[in-house]
Order: C-alpha cells, then sequence, then structure tokens
C-alpha cells in the first residue's frame, strides 16, 4: 500500500554506498523511518526533498518491516539554517528533543506545527535563538504532557507574589513564605522566577500556536528563561542531548 503524507526530515542516516534512511516527523503518524535509494548520488532525485529539515510531501510503501521512498517533492528547505552554524545547531537540538519522545503511530499534529512555525522563524531569523530555544523547550513540554503547574502557589495558590520560585524538578510553583531560603540555598533546581519570566511561561504553555511567539522580553529576562527550560527539559525527560552539547559550544566567544 503507497502512503502519502506531509513530512519533515528530522534526521538522516547514511547506508550502503548510495543509500540512506531518513526520519521524517508526520502529523499522521508521528516519526517515521524511510529508505531513501540512490539518496546520495550526485544527481539523485530525490536529493532535495529528503535532506535535513527539509519539509516535503512523501510517498512510500512497506516491503517486509522497512518503509521504502517512492517518491517525493520538496515544499520548503528552510535555506536559513544552513547559512549560521549556531541556527543549524539550535534546529539539530529541536530535532532530537522530537525524535526522543515520540514514536511511530501516534499523532503528532501539534508537534509538527511548533516545529515548523520554530524553523521559520529561525531560518528567516525572526527572533533570537535564545527566544526561540525557551519557547519551543517549554512548549513542547507542553504538548507532550509535560506541562508544568504555574497558575499559583502550590501551598497557597498566590497567582503572583513578592518572591515565587519555579521548583524545576517538581513542575510548580512556591511563594518565598512556603520555600525555606536554605532549601533554596541547597537546591539546584528552585530558581526565583520574576514577574515577568513568569507571565512569559505561562503565555507560551497556554496561548495559542498563532500567538506563541507575539512576546518580548528584556536580555536578562531572557537569560533567566533559557536556565529555566533548558533546566526544564533535562529534568523531566532525564536525557543527555548531544545536540545541546554542541549548540552551547557554537554559542561560546571566541
Amino acid at each position: 500500500m503507497l502512503i502519502t503524507a506531509m513530512g519533515v526530515v528530522i534526521s538522516e542516516r547514511n547506508y550502503g554506498e548510495n543509500d540512506k534512511f531518513i526520519d521524517i516527523l508526520t502529523a499522521e503518524y508521528g516519526i517515521v523511518e524511510i529508505c531513501v535509494k540512490g539518496a546520495r548520488k550526485i544527481h539523485g532525485k530525490s536529493n532535495s526533498a529528503t535532506q535535513l529539515f527539509a519539509y516535503s510531501k512523501f510517498c512510500f510503501n512497506s516491503r517486509g518491516d522497512r518503509y521504502y521512498l517512492n517518491s517525493s517533492e520538496v515544499s520548503r528547505v528552510f535555506y536559513g539554517l544552513r547559512m549560521d552554524i549556531k541556527k543549524l545547531a539550535l534546529a539539530e537540538y529541536f530535532a532530537e528533543i522530537i525524535g526522543h519522545c515520540t514514536t511511530t503511530g501516534q499523532t503528532a499534529k501539534d508537534i509538527m506545527r511548533l516545529f515548523l512555525n520554530t524553523l521559520h522563524f529561525l531560518s528567516e531569523d525572526l527572533r533570537s535563538c535564545e527566544f526561540l530555544k525557551s519557547v519551543f523547550e517549554l512548549r513542547f513540554m507542553s504538548e507532550i504532557g509535560l506541562l508544568p503547574q504555574l497558575i499559583g502557589c502550590r501551598e497557597c495558590y498566590k497567582y503572583q507574589a513578592e518572591e515565587m520560585y519555579f521548583l524545576v524538578d517538581r513542575a510548580c510553583l512556591l511563594c518565598g513564605e512556603h520555600l525555606a531560603f536554605k532549601e533554596l540555598e541547597e537546591n539546584y533546581y528552585h530558581i526565583r522566577i520574576t514577574n515577568s519570566v513568569l507571565e512569559a511561561m505561562r503565555f507560551i504553555c497556554l496561548s495559542e500556536q498563532e500567538r506563541l511567539f507575539n512576546f518580548r522580553l528584556g536580555d536578562k529576562s531572557m537569560e533567566l528563561l533559557n536556565e529555566i527550560t533548558e533546566k526544564y527539559v533535562l529534568a523531566r525527560i532525564d536525557a543527555n542531548f548531544k545536540s545541546l552539547d554542541f549548540y552551547k559550544k557554537v554559542c561560546e566567544p571566541f
């Protein structure tokens, strides 16, 4: 049976002399691994459509326990990612998170939309890498069912307080009255949060996708948001992402 689906390539692996395997993220089938015959030939007909981060229409069929590409038609390739190593490294980090948390057979409409929109803003330089990193990290966690509790203090339900802390390891908020300072000092995952960063986190988690990128933060607030969202991903997923290490490396000043 021939299957047709729009998908974005999130990883590729060479196979033999001329072939390769690609993993594509689709709305209907989640992640699908496809063998592309002759993909590494110079004049391979599927080169553009099957390159990393290409968004394409794929037609493929199954033989045994594998899928093989029948034809493909490229829709968008996000050229801007290849012009900047920092952007490319960040896109690879997003793709690695998706690959780690998304499986074959599950619908991934919202995840795919988030990924494509983030790649668009990244490729076109419409938002900073730091901004997009935090937005993607926190919204992705929300989409896969790991939405943090951000309504108010877990103990007294205060929406805002003079001192508010986000407990990364517990995915919740506590006001200063319910978190001893000694405990804060001894815990890497207890982060004092400003009102502006807290409102940004609420917006990322709860806004409609059409409005997801429509907010601004100052440099210091963005630095704090980046610290929180990255720690949250690493704590909740409990994985080591090599692409994140590489992204941090290319971000280091020379």
